[in-house]
This record gives C-alpha cells, sequence and structure tokens, in this order.
C-alpha cells in the first residue's frame, strides 16, 4: 500500500507510513511512478486532481460571492461554490489536504448566498419604498 499524504509504500499492516508518521490509509485513485533516480514520485489519479483544482475554484468563488455580495452576482457564484465544493469533497477523502478547502469554498459560498439574497430583498424593498415616497412627494407637489 501507499501513503495518502506522502506516496510513499508501506507495509500492509503498519498504522503509520514510515517516511511521514501519517495514519496509514491508502491512497485511493492514486498512480505510482518510479523517477530517473530511482525514487517513487506520488502522481494523483486524473479524478484526484481534477477534484483538487475544483475544491480550490470553490474557495476562490465562494470568496468572490462574499465580496460581491451586494449584487447578483453573488448569489450565482454562490451557488456555484457549493456545488463546486461538494463535488471535490465526495471525491477526495478527510485526510487529503484538499478536502478541507473544498469545505472552506462550500461554507464561504453558504455565507455570500445568504447575502447576497438578503441584499437582494433589502434592495427590492429599498427601491419600492423609494418609489412610493417619490411618487407620493411628486404627486403632492403637482
Amino acid at each position: 500500500m501507499y501513503c495518502s499524504k506522502c506516496g510513499k509504500e508501506f507495509q500492509n499492516d503498519a498504522a503509520f507510513c514510515s517516511s511521514c508518521g501519517n495514519k496509514a490509509e491508502p491512497q485511493q485513485n492514486s498512480i505510482v511512478q518510479e523517477s530517473n533516480d530511482n525514487n517513487l514520485v506520488f502522481k494523483p489519479s486524473p479524478e484526484i486532481a481534477d477534484s483538487e483544482s475544483r475544491a480550490v475554484a470553490s474557495l476562490v468563488m465562494g470568496i468572490i460571492s462574499l465580496v460581491t455580495s451586494w449584487l447578483i452576482v453573488g448569489i450565482i457564484l454562490g451557488a456555484i461554490a457549493i456545488s463546486t465544493g461538494k463535488k471535490a469533497r465526495t471525491v477526495l477523502n478527510e485526510s487529503h489536504d484538499k478536502f478541507h478547502i473544498a469545505l472552506a469554498g462550500v461554507i464561504t459560498g453558504s455565507i455570500g448566498l445568504a447575502l447576497s439574497i438578503f441584499m437582494t430583498v433589502f434592495w427590492i424593498f429599498y427601491i419600492g419604498i423609494l418609489i412610493a415616497v417619490l411618487s407620493t412627494a411628486l404627486h403632492n407637489f403637482f
């Protein structure tokens, strides 16, 4: 079996990796290749690599949805951040370093989505009240 953190091979009955000390959990869907100097090189499978990219993208979109929460763009980016982060978390296990980045993307996307919805409703009511007040003022003026 190979370590899920460093990619080094360890005994099947080992509790911890002898190289990095990580709990002995085999890396799923991993590709281990031997380099020119006979060292093992850990390369994630395309599915894992794609999920790592999704995790980072989820966090970035979640942060942007927080920043743009006063715009409708925040609703769109928040929803995409949640969806992308959840997809990444289904492939990555908890011991993977990008798992928590995906979780942060889901959380920031959720907060950005909630703030964007709140701000959209706020602006709709604000503009409605403003129109009502102005129409009343104009009606009384003329």
